[in-house]
């Protein structure tokens, strides 16, 4: 079943939520420069990673290397129990890699 609008701008929001806890988790100046590069890179915002989680990884690689996987796993915590939805296990599965 497709989402509706509804349903898919909650899960949006979430996913956004998701990012932007894990990030100010680690500090301002962690969520600042990933916000910063998104934008200079894809000309997006964290919301937009729900469309385009392959920005995501590619900045939080570029970024932090390695050290990215934990930031990922703090993401992947807060949505787990969210994963049963298709987008948003997508979401998880491509930010992952």
């Amino acid at each position: 079943m497709a989402l509706d609008n509804a349903g898919y701008m909650v899960h949006k929001a979430l996913v956004s939520l998701a990012i932007e806890k894990a990030l100010f988790d680690l500090g301002e100046p962690v969520y600042d420069k990933v916000v910063k590069m998104l934008n200079k890179e894809y000309n997006c915002y964290l919301p937009d990673c729900y469309e385009h989680p392959e920005y995501l990884a590619e900045i939080l690689e570029k970024l932090y290397g390695p050290s990215s996987v934990s930031i990922v796993e703090s993401i992947q915590t807060t949505l787990n129990e969210f994963s049963y939805q298709k987008r948003i296990g997508k979401f998880l599965e491509i930010i992952a890699k």
